[in-house]
């Protein structure tokens, strides 16, 4: 990034950070500041930066030229004066002056751009400064705390994420969407309802940070391998024919060497339309003495590269006459802590959250309340569907749907049939949901036990979620 904008956006986390450690923000003392036009404190700001704040109050539109040495000077003093309403109006004005500015000199070369932030203090502020991308179904949302005084860009707390840390993929909309698009089509494919993966027995590990041994259990091998590749193959260029724009697999049904097959045909039948996004079914991956187990997805774009691997960060566990097992991997939490989130401009933020990181709601809620995902793709090897059908509409107040896609095959580790009633959800949030129609809100898909399939061939189930007030939405069985 251009060194000034990065400095910029340095000034502006600073400024977060002490407003942040100062007190809590509230609406309505910033209200009535914004409102008062002849407060002293405009009249110093203007003093400061004539050409961020006009004589009308209204916010400048800043060049490079605006923002060099004298700029980061004047921001500096006024930090040093630690004036908490100052710096709330600074806030504002310096986030509204620099969007064209930062929009002219920032372009898409190669359709993608990838970052930590968009400043470079945020190991010593603890504060991501991120482009704000819009969301054709984002509802307005009261209470939004500092963020709400934003317009174009929007702050995360690293102090809140528990270590976690974000890997930032700025996609431009025109990669991601075609053109006219009214709806976002999105598929899930179950594959399979045959055994698929194999188990080991609970064996004796030691947990890495108390040193006490308890029991864990792996994965020690995808069954059907090549059926399951054949399959992902051919359901690919089938959601792609259908002009789907994201499709999810399962949880742990893929492989690595699966991976290359499947990434090998698609280049080779380059010309066949596949889905812009597509979860990969996670690849559990054991290594020697189990000492750096993971089950992570894939998310591939456009069928020729895949963007960014996305591990799975919270450890599912079964409970036993002997007590709890858990599973295998994160030996080393600190290693694979990462987020990866896609910004796109109407679709907002979307990230892989694999099957029990969502519902543990220490992780969920951290993810959703801080980094507030708008479309969370769930890819599952679930006994259950409870949890997920109750908590598919739990974030609606931020604007987020689920999609949730799991698999028959897990059938085989439980005997309650009635558990694979349903498959997979798709929420539908948009501004086209009727208040009194619930099937506006979501499509769910029947599994095994209620599908009625012969066999799974081809299993794939579709939804829309619009994009205008006044699209159609459709769906397929």
């Amino acid at each position: 990034m251009i060194n000034q904008l990065a400095g910029y956006f340095d000034q502006m986390a600073a400024i977060i950070r002490r407003i942040e450690d100062k007190e809590i923000f509230r609406e309505k003392d910033f209200a009535s500041l914004l409102g008062d036009k002849n407060h002293q404190i405009y009249f110093e700001l203007i003093s400061f930066f004539p050409q961020l704040i006009r004589d009308n109050r209204t916010a400048g539109s800043l060049m490079i030229s605006d923002i060099g040495e004298d700029f980061s000077m004047a921001v500096s003093q006024v930090l040093a004066q630690d004036n908490i309403a100052m710096l709330h109006l600074l806030l504002y004005y310096m986030d509204r002056g620099i969007g064209d500015c930062y929009d002219q000199m920032i372009g898409f070369e190669d359709d993608i751009e990838v970052c930590d932030a968009l400043n470079d203090n945020y190991h010593d502020t603890d504060i991501i400064i991120l482009r704000k991308v819009g969301c054709r179904w984002e509802m307005r949302q009261p209470g939004k705390g500092l963020n709400g005084l934003l317009q174009n860009f929007y702050y995360i707390d690293q102090n809140r994420l528990d270590g976690m840390r974000l890997r930032n993929y700025i996609l431009d909309r025109t990669a991601v969407m075609r053109s006219r698009k009214t709806s976002l089509k999105i598929a899930v494919s179950p594959i399979t309802r045959k055994k698929s993966v194999e188990f080991s027995a609970p064996y004796e590990g030691v947990n890495g940070r108390t040193g006490i041994p308890q029991k864990l259990f792996r994965v020690e091998r995808v069954l059907g391998e090549k059926l399951i590749t054949d399959q992902v193959i051919e359901n690919i260029h089938i959601a792609g024919a259908k002009e789907t724009d994201i499709l999810v697999f399962p949880e742990m049904l893929g492989t690595e060497e699966m991976l290359c097959k499947v990434m090998e045909a698609l280049e080779s039948d380059w010309k066949t339309n596949v889905p812009t996004l597509i979860v990969f079914p996670s690849v559990w991956e054991k290594t020697e003495n189990d000492l750096a187990n993971t089950n992570k997805s894939y998310m591939i774009l456009n069928g020729d590269e895949v963007l960014f691997e996305q591990h799975k960060r919270c450890d599912y566990k079964y409970d036993t006459e002997g007590g709890p097992v858990y599973e295998d991997i994160n030996r080393d939490r600190d290693k694979n802590n990462i987020l990866n989130v896609i910004h796109v401009e109407g679709l907002g933020r979307i990230c892989i959250i694999i099957c029990y990181d969502y519902l543990d709601e220490e992780n969920q809620e951290r993810i959703m309340k801080n980094i507030r995902p708008t479309l969370v793709c769930t890819p599952s090897f679930s006994t259950g569907s409870f949890h997920f059908k109750t908590l598919a509409e739990a974030f609606f107040k931020q604007s987020c749907n689920l999609v949730w896609c799991n698999t028959c095959s897990a059938a085989h580790e439980t005997d309650k049939d009635r558990n694979f009633e349903i498959i997979g959800l798709v929420t539908t949030l948009s501004k086209q949901c009727e208040q009194f129609n619930p099937n506006s809100f979501e499509r769910i898909f029947e599994g095994k036990t209620k599908c009625g399939r012969e066999n799974c061939k081809n299993c794939i189930y579709y939804a829309e979620i619009p994009l205008n007030r006044d699209s159609v939405k459709t769906g397929e069985p």
